[in-house]
């Protein structure tokens, strides 16, 4: 996608750059620390790269689902804790705006910036325009800057928000540049190359719970794939629409409904586990490895060894490797042996190795795998989305080179 990049931007020295980051980091609930900094992380290079050439910054980010918190919940998630983090990694003051997303102290806030300092509003997603896309919250908000950077891939795909779409609208209108940031262009750049031209043979591997979720996914994986591998829950409603008995294991009717169209390629294309460990539904420290059929009062939490060994044979014999979605219940230790190994044998590959975002983002960097793999994307959502091949309103706001 030719859009323009912070090269593009001209000369921003003495220049406001609004730069819309994804700081939707996990927290405490009790206390609202960052508990997984890998997002804010993430941003560092675009910030560094636009102080560097003389610019201030204003980012902004939502955080959370505050439209349907608690008063309580409600008060975790505001910015202060994340620009506490961010202006550690960053090794600079970072500035909390105030408690509103716009208003005199934010445009005040933003106008005294000097080249080389950064503001961070608060959680845009304070504002219910912000999640209506908003023409006069946008204003507000493109009014602060002089040039506008989507840096926040793992939001590209939320069409509504007037910070991904509105924002740079209004920031065109006033015939401000608007631009992609290094993290965004890395991630289109590193998609659309795997979607467009990978080193064959190129394998696939897919987890996590629900197949109607990832359907167009599947289907588009399947035209670039040479082979999918299938695990975590969704295996057992492949397995259970082929007739086998998943025991405890929950598999609703309309998972079934979308598996079965994908069941002719099972055996040639598709390759499910041939054993898994299932763990007593009332007592999770009962477990067994079962190949077949699961017990009655046992449910699927993880692939076998077996299976672990026949994933790691496949993954060693690819040069491209797309995995999204983990193989098993890796937060629950005793159930993260799949997933675990699953990240062991990319990070072990020296041939291109991509995580789609989401939770299995967090498992490979869990693990300690995520430094060791070509790519791990911040957009769970986003990453499908873009590689089932919808447009996205936000990277259409971003002028073309």
């Amino acid at each position: 996608m030719a859009k323009k990049t912070l090269s593009d931007l001209g000369d921003i020295a003495g220049k406001r750059v609004l730069v819309r980051v994804d700081f939707n980091v996990p927290l405490d609930k009790k206390t609202g620390a960052v508990k997984n900094d890998r997002r804010i992380r993430a941003a560092l290079p675009t910030v560094k790269q636009l102080l560097g050439a003389g610019a201030s910054v204003i980012a902004m980010s939502h955080l959370g689902r505050p439209e349907k918190a608690t008063a309580d919940e409600r008060k975790n998630l505001t910015m202060d804790k994340v620009a506490a983090r961010f202006g550690e990694l960053l090794g600079l003051p970072v500035t909390k705006a105030a408690d509103t997303v716009t208003g005199p102290a934010v445009t005040a806030a933003a106008a005294a910036l000097k080249p080389g300092g950064v503001l961070l509003l608060e959680n845009l997603r304070f504002d219910p325009r912000e999640q209506q896309n908003d023409a006069a919250f946008a204003a507000e908000i493109a009014a602060l800057a002089d040039a506008y950077v989507n840096d926040a891939f793992g939001t590209c795909h939320n069409d509504k928000d007037a910070s991904m779409v509105a924002v740079p609208a209004a920031l065109k209108a006033a015939g401000k540049p608007r631009a992609v940031g290094l993290l965004v262009a890395k991630e289109l750049d590193i998609i659309e190359g795997l979607m467009g031209a990978p080193k064959k043979p190129v394998l696939g591997i897919m987890g996590g719970a629900k197949v109607s979720d990832k359907i167009a996914f599947i289907n588009a994986l399947l035209a670039k794939v040479d082979h999918l591998l299938i695990g975590g829950k969704m295996a057992y409603t492949f397995l259970k629409a082929r007739g086998t008995d998943v025991g405890a294991t929950r598999v609703a009717d309309e998972e079934l409904a979308a598996a079965g169209p994908l069941l002719p390629h099972v055996g040639t294309k598709i390759s499910l586990p041939v054993d898994c460990l299932a763990a007593k539904s009332d007592d999770l420290a009962q477990t067994r490895v079962c190949e077949g059929a699961i017990p009655a009062g046992f449910e699927g939490v993880d692939i076998g060894p077996k299976t672990l060994a026949a994933f790691g044979a496949k993954i060693a014999s690819a040069a491209t490797v797309i995995w999204n979605g983990p193989v098993g219940w890796f937060e629950q230790p005793a159930f993260s042996a799949g997933t675990k190994g699953v990240a062991a044998a990319m990070a072990a590959s020296a041939d291109v190795t991509v995580v789609g975002g989401g939770e299995t983002a967090e498992a490979v960097e869990q693990f300690g795998y995520a430094d060791k793999l070509t790519h791990v994307s911040t957009g769970g959502g986003a990453f499908l989305a873009y590689v089932e091949g919808k447009a996205f309103k936000s990277l259409q706001q971003i002028d073309d080179k």
